[in-house]
C-alpha cells in the first residue's frame, strides 16, 4: 500500500523528484570519486549506468518500478555530470581551447533546452512517454564511446583513503536538505519540510566540522581559498536560483494568471533557450578573449536588464515584451554561465577538477531547488501581481549578486 506521504505528493510528482533527489545529493561524492579513480572511467560508468536505467524506465511495468529506475538515473547522472566539466579541464592545456570547449557545452545545453520540451511532448503525443526514455539510450552509449581511453591514473594518495564520516554526513545532509526543499515546493506540511531542511543544515555543519579535522577529507576546505572558485560556486547557485528558477515560476504563472495552456506557455518561454544558444554561437567567441571575469560581469548585467524589463509586462496583451525580455535573459545567461563553467573547471587544477565540478554542480542543483521552492510559492499568491513583482525583483537581485561578487578585487592573472 502506498504511504500517506507518497499518496499526498502524488506518483507523477515522484517521477521527477526520484531523479532530482539523488542527483543533487550525490554530485559532490561523484566529483570527489572521479578524482580518485579517473574522470573518464567514472564518466563511462555514469553514462552506461544511465543508459541501463533509461531502458528500465522505458520498460517499467508499473509506477513503482518507474520511480526506482528514475532514482537510478539520478544516481548515475550524479556520477556523470561532474565529469563533463572535469574532462574539459583535464583535456585542454591551452586556455583558449578550453574556453571554446566550455562554450560548446553551453551551446549544446541551450539547444537541449530549446528542443527537449517540444521533442519530449511530440514523442509523448505521437508515440508514448516510453519513447522519451528510449531516446536517451543511444545518446548515453554514444557519449561512452566518444569518451576515449586515455584516462589518467587519478590521485593515488587520495584513493588509498576513504573519508567515510565525511561522505556519510555530506550525502545525508544534502539528501535531507534537497528533500526538504522539494517538500517546501509542494502543498505538504511545513513541519515536514522545515524539519528536513533543519536536519540537512545540521548534518552539513557536521560535515564541514569533519572535513576541517580529518587528514584526507572528501572535500578539502582549502579549495575555497583558490582565487575565483568561491565566486564561481556562489555564481552557480545564483544562476540556477535566478535564471532557471525564473523559468519554472513563469511556466506556472502564465498558466495561472494568463490562462494559457502548457504548450503555449512553453512557446512563450522558448526565446530564453534561443538566447542561450545565440550567446554561445555568436557572442561568446568574441568575448572570450576578454576573460571569464569580464564575461561574467557582462552576462549578469544583460540578464539583470532582461529581468527588470519583465516588470513592464502587465498582461497577456504584452506577450511580445515577454518574448523579448526572455530572449535578453537567455543571452545574458548564456554568457555568464559559460564563464562560470570555465572558472569552475580550471580553478582547482588538474588533480581536483572532478571535486571542483562536483562542488559547483551541487551549488547549482541546490540553487535550483531553493529557487523552485521560493519562486513557486510566489506564483501561488492570491495577489498574482504582487507575486510576479516579488519574483522578478528577487531574480534581479541574483544577477546583481553575481556582479557584486565579480567586482571584488582579485590578484589572479587573467581574471
Amino acid at each position: 500500500m502506498r504511504s500517506n506521504w507518497t499518496r499526498r505528493r502524488g506518483g507523477a510528482s515522484w517521477v521527477v523528484d526520484a531523479y532530482t533527489l539523488p542527483l543533487a545529493s550525490l554530485l559532490l561524492f561523484g566529483g570527489s570519486l572521479g578524482d580518485r579513480i579517473g574522470a573518464q572511467r567514472l564518466f563511462k560508468i555514469g553514462a552506461l549506468g544511465f543508459a541501463m536505467a533509461s531502458v528500465g524506465c522505458a520498460l517499467s511495468p508499473s509506477l513503482a518500478v518507474l520511480i526506482v529506475c528514475r532514482a537510478a538515473q539520478g544516481v548515475f547522472a550524479a556520477l556523470l555530470l561532474p565529469m563533463i566539466l572535469a574532462l574539459v579541464g583535464k583535456s585542454f592545456d591551452d586556455p583558449a581551447h578550453r574556453a571554446t570547449a566550455v562554450n560548446l557545452l553551453a551551446v549544446f545545453g541551450g539547444s537541449g533546452m530549446a528542443i527537449g520540451p517540444f521533442l519530449g511532448g511530440l514523442l509523448t503525443d505521437t508515440a508514448s512517454w516510453r519513447a522519451v526514455f528510449w531516446l536517451t539510450v543511444p545518446i548515453a552509449v554514444t557519449a561512452t564511446v566518444l569518451a576515449g581511453h586515455t584516462d589518467g591514473p587519478g590521485d593515488s594518495s587520495r584513493r588509498l583513503h576513504v573519508d567515510l564520516p565525511g561522505q556519510l554526513t555530506g550525502t545525508a545532509g544534502l539528501v535531507a536538505l534537497v528533500a526538504g526543499l522539494i517538500e517546501a515546493g509542494s502543498a505538504s506540511s511545513p513541519f515536514v519540510s522545515w524539519g528536513l531542511i533543519s536536519l540537512g543544515a545540521l548534518l552539513l555543519c557536521a560535515f564541514v566540522a569533519i572535513e576541517h579535522r580529518v587528514t584526507m577529507p572528501m572535500m578539502p576546505l582549502s579549495v575555497f581559498r583558490a582565487p575565483g572558485f568561491p565566486g564561481a560556486v556562489l555564481g552557480g547557485f545564483a544562476l540556477q536560483f535566478g535564471a532557471y528558477g525564473l523559468q519554472f515560476f513563469l511556466a506556472v504563472y502564465l498558466q495561472a494568471a494568463w490562462g494559457v495552456t502548457a504548450f503555449t506557455g512553453g512557446l512563450l518561454l522558448a526565446s530564453f533557450a534561443i538566447g542561450v544558444v545565440l550567446a554561445g554561437v555568436v557572442i561568446n567567441p568574441a568575448l572570450q578573449r576578454r576573460g571569464a571575469r569580464a564575461m561574467t560581469l557582462t552576462g549578469a548585467t544583460v540578464a539583470g536588464i532582461g529581468t527588470l524589463a519583465l516588470l513592464l509586462v502587465s498582461g497577456g496583451h504584452m506577450w511580445w515584451l515577454l518574448l523579448l525580455a526572455e530572449f535578453v535573459i537567455g543571452i545574458g545567461t548564456g554568457i555568464y554561465s559559460t564563464a562560470l563553467n570555465q572558472t569552475a573547471s580550471c580553478s582547482l587544477g588538474y588533480a581536483a577538477a572532478g571535486l571542483g565540478s562536483g562542488i559547483y554542480n551541487t551549488a547549482r542543483q541546490v540553487g535550483q531547488s531553493i529557487g523552485i521552492a521560493i519562486l513557486g510559492s510566489f506564483a501561488h499568491l492570491t495577489n498574482q501581481s504582487l507575486g510576479f513583482s516579488m519574483a522578478i525583483i528577487l531574480v534581479t537581485g541574483c544577477a546583481a549578486a553575481i556582479v557584486v561578487t565579480e567586482l571584488r578585487p582579485r590578484t589572479t592573472p587573467g581574471r
